[in-house]
C-alpha cells in the first residue's frame, strides 16, 4: 500500500513557505502523491446539513476560511518537486469549462513531466452552484459529459470531434499537449452506488472518503458488479480512500472535529495493514497542523509507522518496520 498526503491548503496553513515545505519532504521522504482540496466560494450562512462523513461540524465551508485554487496551487507544488504525483481531491468538474480545464491539465502534466492525476467531483454545495451559474440538476451528466470532453481532446493525435448535451465541436485540437500520451489519469470521487457507477464506466481510481475498511470491503464488492456490468476488470481501478490521523506526541490539529486514525505507531501500523488487506492501493492521510508538526509527522510515518515503503509498488511490502 503507497501513503499520499492531503495539502493543509485550508484556513491559517495554507501558507506559501508552508506548502514548499511540506511538498519538498514529501517529495524527499518518498511519498507517493500530494492531494488538494478545493471550494470556489462559500455562502454567509448555510444550513450545515451536508457534512462529509466522519465530521461533526461544518466550520471548513463557513464564510471567512480561506481555500487556495487547486490548479494554480499543482503549478507551485509541481514546480518544487521531481518525483511525487500531485492531484485534487476533488474538484468539482461541473463549475468548470471543459475544454479550458483540459488544456489548464495538459500543461501541468507537461509542465510535470506526467504526475498529474485528476480526482473528480460533482460538487454538492447549492450556494456554490448558484453563483457559478450551473443547475445542480445537471451536475452528473455535466461530469459525465466533461470526462469525455478531457479525454477526447488529450488523445486526439489530430482534430477531434464531440458532440454532446452540453458540448459540441467539430475538427478542433487541444492547442496543450499533456506528457502522457492519454492525458492525466481521471480518479472519481464519492462513497454511493451513483458514485461508483460513475467510477465503474469512467474512473482509473475510486476516490473514497473518510471509510473505514469493511466499508472498503463493500464498495469493492459494488465497485466490482459494476465494473463487470461496465465491461470493465475491476482490477484495473485503483482504490484509495483518505482519512486523518493525529500522530501520538503533541500536535495542533485544525481538524479536531474528525474522527482520525489514532494511536501508538504499532496501533498505527495494525489500522494501515487493516486499509491493505482490505484492497486499499492508496491511502491519502490529512495531517491538518503546523508545518514543523507536519513534517514531524511525516518523518515518524516513514521511520515508526509505514510497513511499505510509501512510494512503493503496492504489491510488495516490506516484512517489517526495522527493515526500512
Amino acid at each position: 500500500m503507497q501513503l499520499g498526503l492531503s495539502l493543509p491548503t485550508v484556513g491559517p496553513p495554507g501558507r506559501r513557505r508552508y506548502l514548499i515545505d511540506v511538498a519538498e519532504a514529501a517529495d524527499e521522504l518518498g511519498f507517493h502523491s500530494l492531494w488538494i482540496s478545493s471550494h470556489v466560494a462559500l455562502p454567509k450562512q448555510r444550513d450545515g446539513s451536508c457534512l462529509y462523513p466522519r465530521a461533526k461540524t461544518a466550520d471548513a465551508y463557513n464564510w471567512g476560511v480561506a481555500w487556495l485554487e487547486p490548479l494554480t496551487l499543482m503549478g507551485l507544488v509541481a514546480g518544487v518537486t521531481e518525483k511525487i504525483k500531485v492531484g485534487t481531491h476533488v474538484l468539482a468538474l461541473p463549475y468548470r469549462n471543459p475544454v479550458i480545464l483540459a488544456s489548464e491539465l495538459a500543461t501541468l502534466d507537461q509542465l510535470s513531466l506526467g504526475r498529474i492525476i485528476l480526482g473528480a467531483g460533482l460538487g454538492w454545495m447549492d450556494e456554490e452552484f448558484a453563483i457559478v451559474g450551473v443547475p445542480r440538476r445537471e451536475r452528473g451528466a455535466r461530469t459525465d459529459e466533461y470526462i469525455e470532453v478531457m479525454r477526447t481532446l488529450w488523445r486526439g493525435r489530430r482534430p477531434v470531434s464531440f458532440h454532446g448535451r452540453f458540448v459540441d465541436f467539430e475538427d478542433m485540437w487541444l492547442a496543450a499537449r499533456p506528457h502522457s500520451e492519454t492525458g492525466p489519469p481521471v480518479f472519481v470521487g464519492g462513497n454511493t452506488e451513483h458514485a461508483l457507477r460513475r467510477v465503474a464506466r469512467l474512473g482509473e481510481g475510486w476516490l473514497a472518503h473518510e471509510l473505514y475498511p469493511d466499508e472498503i470491503r463493500a464498495g469493492r464488492e459494488t465497485l466490482a458488479r459494476l465494473s463487470h456490468d461496465a465491461g470493465r476488470d475491476p482490477a484495473e481501478i485503483m482504490v484509495t480512500v483518505r482519512r486523518g490521523l493525529v500522530p501520538p506526541f503533541p500536535v495542533m490539529d485544525f481538524m479536531s472535529d474528525r474522527v482520525s486514525i489514532t494511536g501508538s505507531a504499532d496501533e498505527v501500523a495494525a489500522q494501515f495493514d487493516a486499509y491493505r488487506d482490505a484492497g486499499v492501493s492508496l491511502l491519502v492521510l490529512d495531517l491538518s497542523m503546523r508545518p514543523a508538526e507536519m513534517i514531524k509527522t511525516m518523518e515518524w510515518l516513514v521511520e515508526e509507522v509505514a510497513t511499505v515503503q510509501p512510494g512503493s509498488d503496492p504489491s510488495t511490502r516490506s516484512a517489517s518496520r526495522e527493515e526500512m
